[in-house]
């Protein structure tokens, strides 16, 4: 940013003034190069958005106690109630259900009697209570095959393609490198469960599908305490010293030769998580009936095989996000004419369930719905292979906005005038990978703002100190400005594609 620079007593009294108007403007509202003025009927919130504010709610809604946000567990629970209270805070008022902020979606949940699971083998029994967590269940109350013992090594993501764990009960060890791909690695070779070995006492976690939808599973997965996996598998014949990842880095790979059983007993429970919705009244009275959405998905991946992912981007970023436009649109003396419905979303992460939701059980008439925009990870430089973070410091992808060729993208193009990002265009491709999908399934017109992927997406390192503030605050206020221009537009003509 730049400075304004001391009295010089060769300039006029009058130049002296306009150049401090003109550069105290650029220090409150320039976010990147090109970027102009807001309009002053929208400064006051448009300024109210700032990084010490999102920093401060993305380290609760990222936070320890959140656990990942996992639709379904109790960190996602904390987060909906976090942002509630946010909301009755600002004076958002509550959408949902018996006049409260949340729209409870109707689910079932899979959970383990942990007292009645347990592991079998010749002569011994490993208890589940305090030994073992279950995250996938078996329909069929057990699941039987040779134990085989994987640690994969830090720089080691592949198995042999050789190698058969069909059928198999697979034990591994894996760090936080391998979260993600030891799972799906192990899972390419179809074994009958996959066990990972942790430290710490193991906890089960509830499995959720849509109420109504039949599971089925021939599968197991969770964790087992080390110490119960040394005395089982010193049963087996294999030492403890093997089950620490190697110096070498490559994966150990130990079959036992031997079966053991896996014994579980599950209930299912009819349960309910939440979407969080809010509404603004638009300041036009005959015309607040009709409003847009703004959107961003609350949950994420939780947790997972032991590992907690705290999902600091996806989405905490855009959570926090939608979090200050709602306190600006409270703070600033002019709201748009068509009223906000702002909206938390549950369950993205497992098939965008929480927005299919709303769009089947609106609050609203969806009739009266003008346009739904959406924010999903923000927080972050696209980073890849091909591109450095720092080629990314000023960009974001803008999708959809161009679908049913309206003028929502072009608002949105007018809007960016107060902040300058530079728009990519190259991820129509995920399109159908976040919330607005179901609402332009429904002929909505849409947007969806992402700040690209990075090595950290869906690993228990998308942490909040690698978060890039300044583009949180700038997508925010983006959509800020954004809202007053497509609100008091009014309806968009769609064309379906």
């Amino acid at each position: 940013m730049s400075r304004i620079v001391s009295k010089n007593k060769i300039f006029t009294v009058a130049i002296i003034l306009a150049c401090s108007i003109v550069f105290a403007c650029r220090i409150s509202v320039a976010q990147y190069a090109g970027a102009q003025p807001v309009p002053s009927e929208w400064k006051t919130g448009f300024d109210s958005i700032n990084g010490t504010q999102a920093k401060e709610w993305l380290s609760e809604i990222a936070g320890p106690q959140m656990r990942g946000r996992g639709t379904g567990q109790s960190g996602y629970s904390n987060a909906a109630k976090f942002v509630a209270g946010k909301l009755d805070e600002f004076g958002i008022e509550p959408k949902g259900d018996s006049g409260t902020y949340f729209q409870n979606l109707p689910m079932t949940r899979r959970v383990p009697m942990i007292e009645q699971c347990r592991i079998l083998g010749r002569g011994f029994q490993v208890p589940g209570p305090g030994n073992l967590g279950f995250e996938r269940y078996t329909d069929r109350g057990q699941v039987v095959g040779e134990a085989v013992l994987l640690v994969f090594g830090r720089d080691s993501k592949n198995l042999p393609a050789e190698l058969s764990l069909r059928d198999k009960l697979v034990f591994y060890v894996a760090d936080e490198s391998g979260a993600t791909s030891a799972p799906v690695t192990i899972a390419k070779k179809r074994p009958a469960a996959a066990i990972r070995i942790i430290d710490g006492v193991p906890e089960s976690i509830s499995q959720l599908v849509q109420y109504g939808r039949a599971t089925r599973s021939t599968s197991v997965s969770g964790t087992i305490r080390r110490e119960a996996a040394e005395a089982m598998f010193g049963r087996l014949g294999v030492k403890p010293e093997v089950m620490k990842a190697r110096a070498d880095g490559r994966t150990f790979i130990q079959p036992t030769n031997q079966s053991l059983t896996i014994q579980m007993r599950v209930v299912e429970q009819s349960t309910t998580v939440p979407n969080v919705v809010g509404w603004l009244p638009g300041s036009d009275p005959n015309l607040q009936h009709e409003y847009i959405v703004m959107g961003a998905h609350l949950d994420h991946l939780g947790v997972k095989a032991g590992f907690v992912f705290p999902g600091a981007d996806d989405n905490g970023s855009g959570s926090t996000a939608l979090l200050s436009v709602a306190r600006a649109m409270t703070v600033n003396g002019v709201r748009p004419k068509r009223s906000v419905l702002f909206m938390w979303f549950a369950a993205e992460e497992i098939g965008l369930i929480g927005s299919k939701y709303y769009c089947n059980h609106p609050v609203l008439p969806l009739q009266n719905m003008t346009s739904m925009l959406n924010i999903d990870m923000v927080g972050r430089n696209e980073e890849s292979a091909s591109e450095r973070a720092t080629d990314n410091v000023d960009s974001i992808h803008l999708i959809g906005s161009r679908k049913g060729r309206t003028q929502l993208h072009q608002l949105i193009q007018d809007a960016n005038r107060y902040v300058g990002f530079r728009f990519e265009y190259d991820e129509e491709s995920i399109f159908d990978r976040s919330d607005q999908y179901n609402f332009y399934a429904k002929g909505v017109p849409v947007s969806f703002l992402f700040g690209g992927f990075h090595p950290d997406y869906h690993e228990p390192t998308d942490t909040i100190d690698k978060i890039n503030f300044q583009k949180v605050v700038s997508a925010a206020r983006l959509y800020y400005a954004a809202a007053f221009l497509v609100a008091d537009h009014g309806r968009f003509r769609l064309v379906k594609e």
